[in-house]
């Protein structure tokens, strides 16, 4: 079997596939009037009883069969919720849904290259191998993809902290309670398509369905992987045990979280000339050294030819 033969079966597994994914998302896409729904007040676009399984849309079908797969799937179950609750993938079925992506990608590829050499009298050695490449890169790859969304969002989350303290420190001074001060910074952040505005709506949500505060924070600072959040919400339910000012207190903190984001732009800046040493050896430097040393050597060759004759 032939190389050009195998490519030629993974392409049309990855054509059908991309098919498949399109036609997906073209039978599920939502309509503008959503859309803007959700721009305007995101929990409320979610609808009353978003957050309550027994009534909630029953999932289409390929959410389906990504849950079938799924149950058959190798992972750690609590391990895989937490990483997937970091990079903002939620849900009922958010777990299985992973799971049955990441078989589909570490297996789709591998099988096809296996069935191709089952009736070949060729040995299976090399096809084997070559399977277990393809399985170990879809594998290897959903991880990476998930590890890679999880660090993006914590970062946005934590260089967008500070201005939320000061949206809270000012909304707490105009005489807002801090329910409703959560609930306003959700609103206005949410807009902004900001993971930590979205992470307070869902913090007000639960405040207005009857969740103690204490309880609804400690999930807030503990679902995001974000130490700057745990932090926040630690000294929250402090300040309200002993009935500090709100409002000072959280002005302090956010001018710490602001100095923690400087040295962390300032570390990321002196980090920069050794990141810039690899490629300016390897794809700077010897083009610079062709263009500037090559008439010269060429000229040196004709001259040690005109030497060599005399």
């Amino acid at each position: 079997m032939t190389v050009a033969f195998i490519l030629m079966i993974l392409g049309t597994f990855i054509v059908v596939t991309a098919i498949v994914l399109a036609g997906y998302n073209a039978v599920t896409a939502e309509s503008a009037v959503t859309q803007r729904l959700k721009t305007l007040a995101p929990a409320a676009a979610a609808g009353p009883h978003a957050g309550r399984s027994g009534t909630a849309s029953r999932p289409g079908p390929m959410k389906r069969l990504l849950a079938f797969v799924g149950q058959y799937g190798l992972g750690s179950d609590h391990s895989l919720r937490h990483a997937l609750s970091v990079a903002g993938i939620r849900g009922t079925n958010a777990t299985l849904h992973f799971l049955g992506a990441r078989t589909l990608v570490s297996f789709g590829p591998a099988l096809p290259i296996l069935a191709t050499q089952i009736s070949s009298p060729k040995p299976l050695g090399g096809t084997v191998l070559l399977a277990a490449l393809a399985w170990a890169a879809g594998h290897l790859g959903a991880n990476f993809w998930l590890r890679r969304r999880a660090r993006s969002r914590t970062r946005r989350i934590t260089n967008a902290l500070p201005d939320c303290l000061d949206l809270m420190v000012v909304c707490l001074e105009s005489g807002l309670g801090l329910n409703s001060t959560i609930a306003r910074v959700g609103e206005e952040r949410a807009t902004m398509d900001d993971p930590i505005g979205n992470e307070f709506s869902v913090l007000a949500l639960e405040l207005r369905e009857g969740r103690s505060r204490e309880e609804a924070l400690r999930a807030f600072g503990g679902r995001n992987g974000v130490e700057d959040l745990k932090a926040l919400s630690a000294l929250i339910i402090q300040s309200d045990r002993l009935g500090a000012s709100m409002s000072k207190t959280l002005r302090a903190h956010a001018d710490l979280v602001r100095v923690k984001r400087r040295q962390r732009a300032e570390e990321a800046s002196r980090k920069l000339p050794v990141k810039m040493l690899f490629p300016l050896a390897l794809f700077i430097l010897p083009p610079l050294f062709i263009t500037t040393a090559g008439p010269a050597l060429l000229i040196l060759k004709d001259l040690f030819k005109v030497i060599s004759r005399g």
